[in-house]
């Protein structure tokens, strides 16, 4: 679920109060669900002035929730959206998940977490992809799933990659896309390319690896079809449940 600004203007709440509002939006309906965690992405002061940036949708992200519920349906998530929407505009997806790498979650030694979540290291990267009018959809999960995800992998310094490939929107206008990644980086990729290709110091190895991104995602997306935004990552506790 992404939670949008209908104007491109700064957000009214900062990133540690946005999590609490969301926190206490979604305490009741989550609970009713039996989930106990999810987790929360904003743009919070660690990734401002990140060198890679870039917004296709009208809309101005604000936040993105996700969360593992039973059933994936937007009768069954209707309470759940409800809430959301009292903070803002709001879109949802079903989606598979598919975890190439893991990256770590903090929590307290109690294993309780804050109202305003724990920050995972680095810096996640969330992309909503859009998939070219010359590929079939067989053809682009096909490119994007099977062939791009090593190369990927192998040119980037990331510590954490989801794939999720949108089953079907749970809202009427959300926008129409057919992938969501999630990339978690070092810190210092949100300010050196260095570090975000892998290649720090050696212009050879980032020839190589830009190169090769670049071949690959030219295979399934073009110009104008992705959104790629800076974030911080936390792993949010739902009241009255056990993480």
């Amino acid at each position: 679920m992404v939670l949008w600004h209908d104007e491109p203007r700064r957000d009214p709440s900062g990133p540690a109060e946005l999590r609490t509002e969301i926190s206490r939006a979604v305490a009741e309906p989550l609970a009713r669900l039996g989930v106990s965690r999810y987790l929360v992405n904003v743009r919070d002061a660690e990734v401002e002035g990140a060198l890679i940036d870039v917004r296709v949708t009208s809309r101005t992200f604000r936040a993105a929730v996700r969360v593992r519920v039973p059933v994936a349906s937007a009768t069954a998530c209707g309470d759940l959206l409800e809430a959301l929407r009292g903070l803002g505009p709001v879109s949802a997806w079903s989606v598979t998940a598919s975890e190439v790498l893991v990256a770590e979650e903090h929590e307290t030694a109690a294993g309780e977490l804050p109202p305003e979540g724990l920050r995972c290291d680095g810096m996640a990267n969330i992309a909503f992809l859009r998939r070219p009018a010359r590929l079939t959809r067989e053809e682009w999960l096909q490119f994007w799933l099977e062939e791009h995800t090593s190369v990927a992998v192998e040119t980037q310094s990331t510590i954490g990659y989801t794939q999720h490939a949108v089953v079907r929107a749970l809202t009427g206008d959300a926008p129409g896309i057919e992938g969501i990644v999630e990339e978690v980086f070092p810190l210092g990729a949100v300010t050196d390319l260095g570090v975000f290709f892998d290649s720090r110091g050696d212009d050879a190895r980032m020839a190589a690896h830009t190169g090769a991104m670049t071949a690959s995602t030219g295979r399934f997306l073009d110009d104008g079809t992705v959104d790629a935004i800076p974030t911080g990552r936390y792993v949010m506790g739902v009241r009255g449940q056990t993480v």
